[in-house]
């Protein structure tokens, strides 16, 4: 924001898949796995976010080691969503084999940095983005699960209603983001 000083923001961070033009917002920034809808909106593609599974070291140790995705059957989770909905942990490993996890979460929420808190307590593991877990990582209070098995990526992207009659301000916003998240890239 020091760089656009005159912008003024409204942020509304959500889970819900917001419609730019029905509710008069500027730009929407979406996570998605790919392949993107189509939609009338402008898309622009901002980066990657990795994810992966994370446990930390005394859940392992209560748990067990694990080497295989099968190892993971009946480990206490942790589920991104909504309660009713169907958790699965898709991996992709060595030698493109695929892997589904079905698992019960212990706790189910929309807040990522619960999850992160509730991982770290070592309450269950949990698919988190790398991003959010990289500092953890780095100094052992979160261990990565089967590292050699990748979890989906997805594409960070603006959407917004259109390129003509976007407001200067909204294209310095825009122009931002771009430069931040290309900084940021996982691939």
């Amino acid at each position: 924001m020091a760089s656009c000083p005159l912008v003024t923001i409204h942020l509304e961070a959500t889970n819900r898949q917001v419609d730019p033009v029905a509710e008069a917002i500027d730009i929407a920034i979406r996570v998605r796995p790919p392949p993107l809808q189509n939609s009338d909106l402008v898309l622009r593609v901002l980066g990657n976010r990795c994810q992966c599974l994370v446990a930390s070291p005394e859940l392992i140790g209560r748990q067990g080691e694990v080497n295989t995705p099968a190892d993971l059957t009946g480990w206490p989770s942790l589920g991104l969503g909504q309660p009713q909905q169907a958790f699965i942990w898709n991996l992709e490993g060595p030698e493109k084999a695929h892997a589904a996890v079905y698992h019960q979460p212990r706790l189910v929420t929309a807040d990522m940095n619960t999850l992160r808190s509730a991982a770290l307590a070592g309450v269950g593991g949990v698919q988190l983005p790398l991003m959010m877990v990289t500092e953890q990582l780095a100094v052992g209070t979160l261990v990565r699960l089967l590292p050699d098995w990748s979890v989906r990526h997805e594409i960070i992207h603006a959407v917004y209603p259109s390129r003509r009659g976007l407001l200067p301000s909204v294209r310095s916003v825009l122009d931002y983001l771009v430069q931040r998240f290309s900084q940021l890239d996982e691939r």
